[in-house]
């Protein structure tokens, strides 16, 4: 890693298109596939005690949005219930008068 990635707030907007044939909608498990690619789960609300613990997590798993996005992209692309999806990262600069943006889509797996 030549740079290190600020640190900032985040966010993932992703749209996913089913395949016709499955039996519920798997919202959990896209959004635990989609929290897993990235390795840093969504921080509603942290305790102090907890805040400590969460602040290594990330560190220790820095990355730019370039890198979410394809880490998300991945984790979609190779799930059989998804034909199609569209994902943007947004890392919300602190440094920046501008935000990082990081946009992919594509095709899920065929079974």
């Amino acid at each position: 890693l030549a740079a290190t990635p600020h640190a900032q707030r985040s966010r993932a907007q992703v749209k996913v298109e089913l395949r016709a044939a499955f039996d519920e909608l798997p919202f959990t498990a896209l959004i635990d596939a989609v929290e897993n690619a990235v390795g840093t789960p969504v921080q509603t609300a942290v305790k102090r005690e907890d805040e400590q613990a969460f602040a290594k997590l990330n560190a220790d798993n820095l990355m730019f949005c370039e890198d979410a996005a394809r880490r998300v992209a991945a984790a979609l692309a190779s799930d059989a219930r998804v034909e199609r999806y569209d994902v943007t990262v947004s890392h919300f600069e602190s440094l920046h008068a501008h935000d990082a943006v990081a946009r992919v889509s594509g095709m899920g797996a065929r079974s």
